[in-house]
C-alpha cells in the first residue's frame, strides 16, 4: 500500500510540474522577436484564453512558420472567433494551432478552396484525414492576419494535447518570451463567510508598495471564517499591454494554502471562469477579482492542492501572505496582517431580494408556462440554488438576477403576436443595453431562443434591408489594374446573417470582414474572364430582410 500511495503522489507532483513537456521540440512561429499580446489562461469575457498572443509588429502579412513536423488536422474559417485557423497534428501527440490568418500557403489554399467552392461557403470546418496534406517544421504555413474576433493584428497561437484537446502553456515548451519585470498587485479585497454560508460583499484593503517585490496591506481585523481576493496583472519586458497572471499562492501563518496555475486547462472548464473571479463584482464594475477561496461549484483543474482557500482565525495575530509568480519565476508578495476581532456586520452581503420571485432549486428541471410564453431551466443551470425574478407581459419576459451567472442555456418561447415582417426577439441587459436574440419560429409561431444571459426579453421589429455598396470602383468601371473587388454590406439593426455573391451566373468565394462592413474577392483562377462581368450581390440580415444589386465591370 506504501509503496501505491508514493506511487501515485509521484504521479501527481509528475503532471503538475514542468518537467514533463518537450524541450527543443516546438521552434517559434514566427521569425520576429516574440512579444505577447495576451498570455495563456488570462481572463476573457466568458472564457480563459487558450492559448498566447504574439504581436506581428501592428501589422499583417508576416510568415507564419509551422513548430514541427506532422499534418493538417483541421482548418477552420469562420467570421468570427479564431477566423482562419489551421490546426497540425505532430508525432509526439500535442497539436499547435495558429488563428486569426490572413490566408494559408498555396498547397493548403488550393485544396481547401475547392471545398468551399464545392459547399459554396466560404464559412467551413473541415477535418482531414492524416497525412494528406504533410507539413515540415518551420514550413511557411500562412500569412498572420486579423481575421474572426481580433481586433488587432496579431497571431493566435496554442498546443494542445491531441488525444483530449487539452490546452498545455506553450511556454511550458520552452517557447521564450524575455521576461524579467515581476506582476504588479493592483488590489486585494476580503471576504466574510457567516454561519449560513453567505459571502459578503468584497471590501477592499489599502495597500501599499515597499519595494520592488514587497506589498503591505492595512491590518484586517476579523474572526471566523474568511477568504481573500486579489486583482494585478503582468507584463513582460518588451510591451507595456497588461497580460494575466501564471501562478498564485497563498500563505497562512507560514502553513501553505491554496495555489493554483494556468499550465493547463480543459475548455469545457473555461465556462467555469465564473466561479473563480467575483462574477457579480465583475458584472456591476467590468474589472475582475480573483478568488483565492474555492466558492460553490468550482472543481476547476487548475489548483495544485486540496486547499479551500479559506482561513479560520483562532489565534489573536496572525499573517496572511499571496504571491503573484510568472512563468520565469519573477514573484511579488502581499502580506496581510490580521488581528481577531469583530468584522462590522455592515459589510455582509446585503441581497435585495423583494423582486425575486421565484426561487430555483438546482436539483430540479422547470417548466414555466405562461399566456404567450414559455421557459424552461434544466437542473444544475447553476451552480446553487437561486431565487430569480420571472415575469411576463404583453410585450416583454423577464428572467433577471444581476448576480448570478448562468451555466446551461435556458430555453425561451416568446408568442409573435403581430405577424409582422422583421420581428425578431430582442434582450436588453442589467445595464440597459439591447442586443439581438433571435429570429428562429417554431410550427406554432413562437420565437424559440437558447441562452445563458438574463435579462428582459421582447419583440422588437427591424424593417430596414440591409445596404449594398461598391467600395473600390464604380459601376461600369474598367478595372483591369485591380486585383480585388470590395463591396461594402452593412445592416445597423440586426446585423448580417448570410450573403451570397454570383460573377456571370457563377457562385464566387468573397470573404466577409465584418470588422470593417466589406466583402472582398481576390482574382484567382475560378474567374472566368470576360470584357463584360455582370456581378450579383445578395443580402440578409438576421431579421429576414433581403437586398439584391447587380453591378457591371469591364476587364481584360
Amino acid at each position: 500500500m506504501k509503496k501505491l500511495i508514493i506511487l501515485f503522489l509521484f504521479i501527481s507532483i509528475n503532471i503538475n510540474s514542468q518537467t514533463n513537456f518537450p524541450k527543443n521540440y516546438f521552434s517559434n512561429p514566427l521569425d520576429i522577436e516574440l512579444i505577447l499580446n495576451g498570455n495563456f489562461g488570462e481572463s476573457r469575457p466568458s472564457h480563459f484564453h487558450s492559448g498566447i498572443d504574439f504581436k506581428t509588429q501592428f501589422k499583417e502579412g508576416l510568415n507564419v512558420f509551422s513548430s514541427a513536423k506532422g499534418y493538417v488536422s483541421r482548418i477552420s474559417i469562420k467570421h468570427g472567433g479564431f477566423g482562419k485557423a489551421l490546426y497540425i497534428n505532430h508525432p509526439n501527440g500535442y497539436t499547435t494551432v495558429y488563428a486569426h490568418l490572413k490566408n494559408f500557403n498555396k498547397k493548403i489554399e488550393d485544396y481547401i478552396k475547392k471545398i468551399q467552392y464545392n459547399k459554396k461557403s466560404y464559412q467551413i470546418e473541415h477535418y482531414f484525414k492524416k497525412d494528406v496534406i504533410k507539413i515540415l517544421k518551420n514550413e511557411n504555413i500562412g500569412k498572420s492576419g486579423n481575421t474572426g474576433s481580433s481586433f488587432g493584428p496579431h497571431l493566435h497561437y496554442e498546443i494542445r494535447l491531441t488525444k483530449n484537446q487539452k490546452a498545455i502553456n506553450p511556454q511550458l515548451f520552452e517557447i521564450d518570451i524575455k521576461d524579467t519585470r515581476r506582476p504588479i498587485i493592483n488590489s486585494v479585497f476580503l471576504y466574510k463567510l457567516d454561519s449560513l454560508n453567505k459571502i459578503s460583499e468584497p471590501i477592499k484593503l489599502k495597500i501599499k508598495r515597499v519595494n520592488d517585490s514587497i506589498y503591505q496591506s492595512e491590518e484586517v481585523t476579523a474572526n471566523g471564517t474568511i477568504g481573500f481576493g486579489i486583482s494585478g496583472f503582468d507584463r513582460q519586458d518588451l510591451a507595456n499591454n497588461k497580460n494575466g497572471i501564471y501562478k498564485y499562492s497563498t500563505i497562512y501563518d507560514n502553513k501553505e494554502n491554496i495555489e493554483f496555475n494556468f499550465n493547463s486547462f480543459f475548455f469545457e472548464e473555461s465556462i467555469k471562469i465564473k466561479t473563480l473571479i467575483d462574477y457579480k463584482y465583475y458584472i456591476e464594475n467590468k474589472s475582475r477579482i480573483v478568488k483565492l477561496f474555492k466558492d460553490h461549484g468550482n472543481n476547476l483543474s487548475i489548483y495544485s492542492n486540496n486547499k479551500s482557500g479559506y482561513i479560520n482565525i483562532e489565534k489573536d495575530i496572525s499573517l496572511y501572505q499571496i504571491t503573484l509568480a510568472d512563468l520565469k519565476g519573477n514573484k511579488s508578495t502581499i502580506k496581510i496582517p490580521i488581528t481577531k476581532g469583530d468584522l462590522k456586520k455592515s459589510t455582509l452581503k446585503k441581497v435585495n431580494s423583494k423582486d425575486l420571485n421565484t426561487t430555483i432549486n438546482n436539483k430540479l428541471n422547470y417548466n414555466f408556462e405562461f399566456e404567450n410564453a414559455e421557459i424552461k431551466i434544466a437542473k444544475n443551470t447553476f451552480l446553487k440554488n437561486v431565487k430569480l425574478n420571472i415575469d411576463t407581459s404583453i410585450d416583454s419576459i423577464k428572467i433577471v438576477n444581476p448576480e448570478i451567472a448562468v451555466f446551461k442555456n435556458i430555453k425561451i418561447y416568446f408568442l409573435n403576436k403581430e405577424k409582422r415582417k422583421g420581428n425578431y426577439l430582442a434582450l436588453k441587459d442589467n445595464n440597459g443595453n439591447e442586443s439581438f436574440a433571435s429570429a428562429k419560429l417554431n410550427n406554432k409561431n413562437y420565437f424559440y431562443h437558447k441562452t445563458k444571459s438574463l435579462g428582459t426579453y421582447f419583440i422588437k421589429n427591424d424593417s430596414l434591408n440591409p445596404l449594398i455598396e461598391l467600395k473600390n470602383f464604380k459601376n461600369n468601371d474598367w478595372i483591369s489594374n485591380k486585383s480585388s473587388i470590395k463591396i461594402k454590406i452593412l445592416d445597423k439593426e440586426t446585423g448580417i446573417k448570410n450573403y451570397k455573391v454570383k460573377i456571370n451566373g457563377k457562385w464566387m468565394l468573397f470573404e466577409y470582414e465584418y470588422k470593417k462592413n466589406e466583402l472582398f474577392y481576390n482574382f484567382d483562377s475560378y474567374f472566368i474572364n470576360k470584357k463584360k462581368n455582370l456581378i450579383e450581390v445578395s443580402v440578409e440580415d438576421m431579421a429576414g430582410n433581403k437586398s439584391q444589386k447587380n453591378f457591371t465591370f469591364f476587364r481584360d
